[in-house]
């Protein structure tokens, strides 16, 4: 057990262009102006030992912002000796940088490691048009096993191209009241992308997010029908078993229900490194002891690459805010092979396998999935349903963070799918599938690179990987689930996938 204390800094209210601003919890929060401009103040003082810290705050902002930056909260210091230092007894600070400072942003929460230490009203949508939430975190931990540091914020994020919005990991800003009924405004993407799930502009229904009961597919027996994974000492056999077997119903992404841990154990976690700092980027679906398949979008977009040496892959992960976690497996990276006919800018061919540094031993919380076995003729399953599972946005809040959910979408044929909008012509292929049921659920921001899993001959196989949606008709950014979700057909890829294990491995 630890405690935390805040060290007590008094401050009436802040006069801004005419703002009588007042911080409803000067303890822990003031607001400051200096030769850098106005900015917020966290002020931290520790009492005992802490392996990590996750500080967020929220705030609200009567208005739509200018811009698409929408602020960030930095630690004031070194970030390789700041943990140390507070467990020391050094006072910690953090700076917040808001977007705007007219009107200024209200705080309305501030938490430490979960715990609510400050909660206030915000703007109302009364007297504002726009009333814009904005949810900025940091967070400081070590490195288990080791006397590093790892930081963790939300990464900042960057313009998408005009064609494509990227979801890599949560968006840090949205919308919460649009009287004038426009659109608002859309995050964007700097250096780091921040959000997971590629987008199309398309018009479309806003998400109902109904939840509804489905049976699982009926589990057969296993009748020794699974092809040998190569790259390893992986008996086929082991391969799409879950922890904990099939289920009544599947709980959805949207208004569901966390599943238990272990029962999608090839389910992993990718994220990307920069300095010190450890940023949530996309699903992946375990293959082998050495091999994980995901989005090509995942490491190269159309103006940015991310080097192998920069990304991090985490299998056996359940709630990504437990790093103190002993059962999840971490590695990094000797080889990523995109597939050569993909291209950044339609996400034709959006397909990665991953090569891991040392294998990854197996256990009741990690296995891999089984390759497509059979014919890959898509016709053959169209109508049959399959799962998605990831760390994607959800009703409790914006993705790449707590633990993960499962949702059950049908599969539909091409033709289907082009049918119900112009816009899948061009995004739809021989290589592609589609599946949803138009009920408002399914894989959202965050879930990119995930699998689709479809239960054939009592092994889980994975038949597809999470590509890219349409946009919602307003432009939100939110999840459009009213329309079909477009996968990378891993059928159509199956002697690529197995010459790269092949090779990866001599």
């Amino acid at each position: 057990m630890y405690r935390v204390f805040f060290s007590f800094v008094c401050v009436g209210f802040l006069s801004v262009c005419g703002q009588n601003v007042k911080s409803p919890c000067p303890q822990y929060f003031e607001y400051k102006s200096d030769g850098t401009g106005l900015h917020g103040v966290i002020n931290l003082q520790p009492f005992d030992f802490v392996p990590s810290l996750l500080v967020r705050a929220n705030f609200t902002i009567a208005a739509r912002l200018p811009s698409t930056f929408p602020g960030s909260v930095q630690p004031i210091g070194s970030e390789i000796t700041l943990l140390q230092d507070f467990n020391r007894g050094v006072p910690l600070q953090y700076r917040v940088n808001f977007p705007v400072i007219s009107p200024l942003p209200k705080l309305t929460a501030l938490t430490v490691n979960d715990n609510v230490l400050c909660y206030a009203t915000g703007d109302t949508p009364g007297g504002a048009a726009y009333v814009t939430t904005i949810s900025l975190q940091h967070m400081l931990f070590f490195k288990s096993g080791t006397n590093g540091l790892y930081a963790m914020i939300n990464p900042p994020t960057q313009t998408p191209p005009p064609e494509i919005q990227y979801v890599q990991s949560p968006p840090l800003q949205t919308i919460n009241n649009n009287v004038n009924n426009q659109s608002p405004l859309r995050p964007n993407e700097e250096e780091d992308p921040t959000r997971t799930t590629e987008r199309y502009h398309g018009t479309t229904r806003k998400p109902t997010g109904l939840t509804t009961k489905r049976t699982w597919p009926i589990k057969q027996s296993d009748k020794g029908q699974n092809s040998q994974q190569p790259g390893g000492s992986l008996n086929a056999l082991e391969c799409g078993i879950s922890g904990d077997g099939a289920r009544d119903y599947v709980p959805l992404v949207y208004n569901g229900l966390s599943y238990d841990r272990g029962e999608w154990p090839w389910l992993v976690a990718l994220y990307k490194r920069k300095f010190s700092s450890l940023s949530y980027i996309c699903a992946g679906t375990l293959i082998s002891e050495k091999h994980v398949v995901t989005a090509a979008h995942c490491m190269q977009r159309k103006s940015s690459y991310t080097s192998i040496k920069n990304i991090v892959v985490k299998a056996g992960v359940y709630n990504l805010e437990d790093w103190s976690d002993d059962i999840t497996v971490t590695r990094t990276l000797t080889g990523a092979s995109i597939h050569n006919a993909y291209n950044a800018s339609t996400l034709a061919n959006d397909l990665l396998v991953l090569t891991l540094d040392k294998d990854i031993p197996l256990s009741n919380f990690i296995k891999p999935a089984c390759l497509w076995s059979g014919s890959p003729d898509l016709n053959r399953i169209v109508g049959k349903s399959g799962v998605v599972a990831g760390w994607g946005a959800n009703e409790m809040g914006p993705g790449g963070k707590g633990e993960p959910r499962m949702v059950q979408m049908p599969i539909v044929s091409t033709a289907t799918c082009r049918a119900s909008k112009p816009e899948f012509h061009k995004l739809t292929s021989t290589k592609t599938l589609c599946a949803g049921d138009h009920s408002g659920s399914g894989p959202c921001l965050g879930d990119s690179g995930g699998g689709l899993y479809i239960l054939d001959n009592g092994r889980w196989r994975l038949r597809g990987v999470v590509s890219l949606s349409l946009w919602t008709e307003n432009g939100e950014s939110t999840c459009n689930l009213d329309d079909y979700v477009v996968f990378t057909d891993t059928a159509q890829y199956l002697p690529w996938i197995n010459n790269v294990m092949s090779n990866s491995v001599l």
